[in-house]
């Protein structure tokens, strides 16, 4: 076992260790599609061969540690044709991508199988093996044609600026001379026989040890190998290697390659302390500057490049989310606690400027703290994004349709909960719009003057106090009058109802509801959408659709900024105190009665320079009296919700706070026009307004 997975051992159970090994392995695998899929786009791009390379020779050690012998098996040969390729000069052919999507599948329902102790392999395991052999096949039987042409290896190249290529082992050897500046280290390695079956191998330690330095000798000893019919290419016949580095690291930083094996299979010996350049003489023109290395100078040019490789290893820091909800719940307190000291009439008495000072500068750190804490909840919707590439290529195959998708928005962040939640309702959401959207046949979208290829945006932007996911098609839109009919077939409505365009668009996310005529692999069962909804609404977001005939559709998720803590205005009506997010907030003012109109039918309105804004009367959208103040005796704040602008009639506008969001409970989880709520500074409640819901459009 690697030394850090034994002293986790002493810390970590054996579950905990294997459920840290399935995350990591997932992500893995993850990128491997995402990789694969840009790859395709950009098939000169080498760079994405060595990381989906580098992905599976990480996945294999990991599976073979863990005793996974059917993962293990699989990726080995996965990574072997990865390998010839990257290797290679030769494109990766078209078919090899089908192949390499298809390994990926392979591997997701392996690794589940593995974990959880079921026999037996994927169904498509032994085909996918087939297919990848024979890729491997033809690449080396392509090199059998030109080895004549094929000059001897030099694997001083192969490891970097090694000045001689490895030898085997002599009885005398002449210890080589570092350069100025360097010193000289020797590393004896003498490595298990299943080294191989750990994930590690010889060329990839020599190549780390040449980024720390330059290899000056190598020196290997070599068993007498079996026969060919008992050689093993997954045992280690080497059995020792020994080799001079010169290097400006120090000694710990060379042994930190050697950090996952084990202690007795390497060596590490200082032979020759670093010897600097002797000063030049006064009278010589030369600088006196004392000798610097490469990697200073480097780092002078390129300060933003300085020490990058040490503070690598200590970027990143997996963190259990719950260890992280409660220190983002212990900040909301603290906020809570803060407001209660700028907010107590006691502390207001005392009329002392240093402790004004004071109290102000614990608000600023307490917001400092309170927003570096939000941003660990934040995450890009770029993975996520990434990963509908796959499902636009598997879709777009399957129903024969050519399409071309873009991805806008990508860098927009959400919170890391909503994030994990959102994949599912995406992919239901992309394949309808391939399926049902876009058009059957290329000759409907070139008589209708479209593209003959298919469009399909996915975009993510910040909607007022949202975060609006888009995805938009240029298909041939929802036939609104066949959906209402088949609303009407189900019982899902009566004759008698009275729909907007919206709500008749919103009936195709009905449990079971579907209007296709065929059923295909994708979707027209009428349950995509369904799980949809339900997954957004338990986001406390909802969908909105939109389509025109002929012209496409557009599916809109709107999520809310559920981080704990907001920054809110808070108002007065009726006595009580209520909070409307920032956000949402154009301007405030106290209206004149020359501005103020009322439309028989259509209620009140403001002309806000030129521009006729509905007035909504808080206490009478949430029945808090009957009062009718005069409007121009009261405030009116200009919101802009999901359904336009309006004017919100309030009777003051008390000040600005940051607030910590509570929630209701289930009891009061659907209250209308209200979405939760929180502590003032005074320890009163006051509850935090819903925008989009307080104003309908309809005024």
């Amino acid at each position: 076992m690697p030394i850090m997975a034994a002293y986790i051992g002493y810390i970590m159970t054996k579950e905990e260790i294997r459920a840290i090994f399935v995350e990591e392995a997932t992500e893995v695998i993850e990128k491997l599609d995402i990789d694969i899929i840009n790859y395709e786009e950009d098939p000169s791009n080498k760079e994405l061969l060595n990381e989906l390379f580098r992905g599976v020779h990480t996945l294999k050690g990991s599976a073979n540690s863990f005793g996974f012998s059917r993962l293990g098996g699989f990726v080995h040969h996965f990574e072997d044709i990865l390998d010839h390729y990257r290797a290679g000069e030769a494109s990766v052919p078209v078919n090899a991508i089908d192949v390499f999507l298809n390994a990926v599948d392979v591997i997701k329902e392996t690794l589940y199988l593995e974990v959880d102790d079921k026999d037996g392999l994927p169904e498509n395991y032994d085909a996918t093996l087939e297919a990848i052999k024979q890729l491997l096949s033809s690449k080396e039987s392509e090199s059998e044609e030109t080895d004549e042409a094929i000059p001897m290896l030099d694997l001083a190249g192969e490891f970097g600026d090694m000045e001689e290529a490895p030898t085997v082992m002599e009885d005398s050897v002449k210890t080589p001379v570092a350069s100025v500046g360097k010193s000289l280290y020797k590393l004896v390695l003498k490595f298990d026989t299943d080294i191989y079956h750990r994930g590690y191998d010889h060329g990839r330690f020599f190549q780390l040890l040449s980024e720390k330095g330059k290899i000056l000798q190598s020196h290997w000893t070599l068993p007498p190998v079996p026969t060919m019919e008992a050689f093993d290419p997954e045992v280690n016949y080497w059995t020792e290697v020994e080799l001079y580095l010169e290097s400006a690291e120090d000694a710990d930083s060379i042994e930190e390659i050697f950090l996952f094996v084990e202690p007795q299979e390497f060596s590490i010996t200082l032979v020759s302390e670093r010897v600097e350049e002797a000063k030049p003489e006064a009278k010589e023109t030369v600088s006196k500057e004392p000798h610097r290395r490469k990697e200073d100078i480097v780092s002078e040019k390129l300060p933003e490049e300085q020490h990058r490789r040490k503070d690598d290893k200590r970027s990143f820091v997996k963190i259990d989310t719950q260890k992280l909800d409660e220190l983002f719940d212990s900040v909301g307190e603290m906020v809570i606690a803060q407001n209660f000291v700028a907010e107590n009439e006691e502390i207001r008495q005392l009329n002392s400027p240093q402790l004004t000072r004071t109290i102000e500068n614990l608000s600023k750190i307490t917001r400092l703290i309170q927003s570096r804490v939000m941003a660990l909840r934040m995450v890009p919707v770029h993975d996520t994004f990434d990963k509908m590439k796959r499902v636009v290529r598997d879709a777009s195959r399957k129903v024969n349709k050519e399409i071309e998708f873009q991805i806008d928005g990508e860098e927009t962040e959400v919170d890391k909960t909503m994030v994990d939640s959102l994949s599912d309702p995406l992919i239901h959401i992309v394949r309808n719009a391939i399926d049902h959207g876009i058009e059957a046949n290329a000759e409907d979208r070139l008589a209708a003057g479209k593209s003959a290829v298919g469009q399909v945006l996915l975009r993510a932007y910040h909607k007022g106090g949202n975060i609006a996911i888009e995805v938009r098609d240029d298909g041939r839109g929802i036939n609104k009058e066949k959906v209402y009919a088949k609303a009407l077939e189900r019982g899902i409505i009566s004759a008698n109802d009275e729909l907007s365009d919206q709500q008749i668009y919103g009936l195709i996310m009905q449990a079971g509801f579907s209007t296709a005529d065929v059923i295909s692999d994708i979707s027209g069962r009428g349950v995509g959408l369904d799980v949809v909804r339900s997954s957004i609404e338990k986001l406390q977001g909802k969908v909105e659709i939109d389509s025109k005939v002929g012209e496409g559709s557009v599916f809109t998720i709107l999520l809310p900024l559920t981080l704990a803590i907001i920054d809110g205005m808070i108002v007065e009506s009726s006595g009580d105190m209520f909070i409307v997010p920032t956000l949402s907030v154009i301007e405030s003012f106290i209206p004149t009665k020359d501005i103020i109109h009322t439309a028989r039918g259509k209620g009140e309105f403001v002309d806000l320079r030129g521009e006729m804004i509905p007035i909504v009367r808080l206490n009478e959208v949430l029945q808090i009296n009957d009062k009718h103040p005069e409007i121009h005796d009261s405030t009116l704040l200009c919101l802009e919700s999901e359904n336009g602008k309006f004017a919100l009639l309030i009777d003051d506008l008390v000040g600005r706070q940051q607030v910590v969001i509570k929630p209701l409970g289930k009891a009061l989880a659907k209250l209308e026009g209200i979405s939760g709520g929180a502590i003032m500074g005074n320890g009163d409640i006051a509850l935090i307004l819903n925008i989009d819901s307080l104003f309908s459009g309809k005024n």
